[in-house]
């Protein structure tokens, strides 16, 4: 037979029922274990109430001088979800923007010319002193 350990009480501030779900505990007999199910043994479970009290949750979150504030976290992920929103409704908007503008541009008005571009010129330096023989090796001459 299974047993299930169940820690319930009240709370010593506010009176509230409560059953300690983290002190709670499912002992599975042999055949419960095997079948790797808790209470699926031919015997059922066996439910032992021990009682517990205790402040719960809340009530000690008052004492701490904690209780009911959130710390910011919920605003903050509102806050981002707002932002969020608002810059893809604006990428969306400019996105618009920028398809409508080029089809205007494009129908419209034809691309401007490019500006040829200048042949370059080698440059001379004093140190260049040596001649290209066509293979990519340069015969050194000497100075004077």
């Amino acid at each position: 037979m299974c047993r299930l350990v169940l820690f319930a009480g009240t709370c010593t501030l506010c009176n509230e029922s409560l059953t300690w779900a983290d002190l709670s505990q499912e002992l599975s007999c042999l055949a419960a274990k095997n079948a790797d199910a808790f209470g699926s043994c031919r015997r059922g479970v066996d439910v032992e109430t021990h009682s517990f009290d205790q402040e719960c949750d809340a009530c000690a979150g008052e004492d701490e001088g904690v209780g009911g504030m959130d710390f910011g976290e919920e605003l903050y992920h509102r806050l981002l979800f707002e932002q969020h929103q608002r810059y893809h409704g604006y990428a969306q908007e400019q996105l618009q923007m920028q398809r409508g503008h080029l089809q205007v541009v494009s129908s419209n008005v034809p691309p401007p010319p490019t500006p040829p571009t200048p042949p370059t010129a080698p440059s001379s330096t004093k140190r260049n002193i040596g001649t290209d023989d066509g293979d990519g090796r340069r015969n050194k001459r000497a100075r004077t």
